[in-house]
């Protein structure tokens, strides 16, 4: 049997009361404590007994104050551990002293302390909290197709949350130091707080929820970045038919052949699929081929016409309408034109650019991109036949 047990401070700094109550409740179930930290309380096994645990509040290191260490130990009080300006100091529980501080006033002093130390924080947090929903935002708006396809949202607002959540605990603990002056400034003591195992439970459940929050969304990015890292790069495209058109769809596919600017790998000629939380189901091709005996119309050299052909389904169609706008958006931008946007009954949205056809399916997304010699409305009525199947 372990003699010795670590435990989680499932406590704030500022419960007082239900970690002195908490640190009793240990030493009556045969747990003594001998080490404290900002989220550890260290214990050996003892015998069970009854001991009080009280809290003195300095501003400075309790080995910086031997006065005050000294006055506690002459009162019957033993110096045990620390948490920041918490110092936990025990007695005997048939001890005729019950408290540290025999005046609730002086205490109401000490807890200032406590007070103001928080209150300094809590400035110097709202002010980082909003250069960092800033920054957040702006990350947020960089790319806003990464957001759905890539899952670039998740850092910026998981940031979010961490500032909201440090904002809300450090409010949590202001107004309850506020309450406890108010008790000792009317001349009250600070009674043993009897729900602290509920309180406890209470911080551990909201603790733990957290960590499995984190842990999830940590194991999920890991998994992609490990399938990115061990999958190729640009897998050869498969036979058969793909859920997104080819060339072969458009143009007589007998007279060209794949070509590669790299022997060496498929950089030209590959697909994948992969997913996002926003859009699960993700489709890419790209195609690079050469025309046996054609040239480009200026006589450039030999006619090797590409596409990129993609298919994005969203969870819903809200979510595919923004994706569609992010997407015209982009291509908007890299191409310098206006886009056009032909009367269709195939799609709920066709829009055409110069080199680029978006269309819009429910919540489902074909995205083409082509360089070549056949007319667009060949590659939009590729596009019609594939939903049709």
């Amino acid at each position: 049997m372990s003699t010795k047990k670590i435990k989680i401070l499932w406590l704030d700094l500022w419960q007082i009361a239900e970690q002195e109550a908490w640190l009793s409740d240990m030493a009556a179930k045969g747990w003594e404590l001998t080490k404290i930290t900002r989220l550890t309380a260290h214990f050996k096994k003892a015998e069970p007994q009854k001991i009080i645990y009280k809290t003195d509040i300095l501003k400075e290191p309790i080995n910086q104050n031997s006065d005050r260490m000294e006055q506690n130990e002459q009162a019957g009080w033993k110096y045990v551990a620390s948490r920041g300006h918490l110092h936990f100091f025990r007695n005997n529980f048939d001890s005729s002293v019950k408290e540290i501080h025999t005046d609730p006033i002086h205490q109401a002093e000490t807890v200032k302390i406590l007070n103001i130390s928080l209150k300094t924080r809590a400035y110097f947090i709202a002010l980082l909290t909003l250069i960092g929903a800033a920054l957040s935002v702006f990350m947020l708006t960089l790319d806003p197709v990464k957001n759905y396809l890539n899952d670039e949202f998740l850092s910026p607002i998981i940031q979010i949350f961490i500032f909201i959540g440090v904002n809300l605990l450090i409010l949590k603990g202001l107004f309850h130091l506020k309450k406890l002056m108010k008790v000792l400034q009317s001349n009250k003591r600070i009674s043993p707080d009897s729900n602290f195992r509920k309180k406890y439970l209470l911080n551990k459940l909201i603790g733990l929820s957290v960590i499995m929050f984190f842990a999830v969304i940590f194991i999920y990015q890991l998994s992609k970045l490990g399938n990115s890292t061990l999958s190729n790069s640009f897998p050869p495209i498969p036979k058969g038919e793909l859920p997104v058109i080819q060339i072969k769809d458009f143009t007589n596919g007998n007279n060209h052949k794949p070509y590669f600017n790299n022997k060496n790998n498929n950089r030209d000629n590959f697909y994948f699929e992969s997913s996002s939380i926003l859009v699960p189901k993700q489709y890419e091709l790209n195609q690079l081929v050469e025309v046996k005996g054609e040239k480009w119309e200026n006589g450039s050299g030999p006619y090797r016409p590409s596409l990129t052909s993609r298919q994005y389904i969203a969870l819903n169609e809200v979510l595919a309408k923004r994706l569609m706008q992010h997407l015209i958006d982009r291509e908007e931008e890299l191409q310098s034109g206006n886009a056009s946007f032909p009367e269709t009954t195939a799609f709920d949205e066709l829009v055409v650019l110069e080199n680029s056809i978006l269309s819009r399916k429910g919540h489902v997304i074909y995205y083409v991109t082509y360089y070549g010699k056949e007319p667009v409305e060949k590659v939009i009525n590729a596009m019609e036949l594939l939903i049709s199947d």
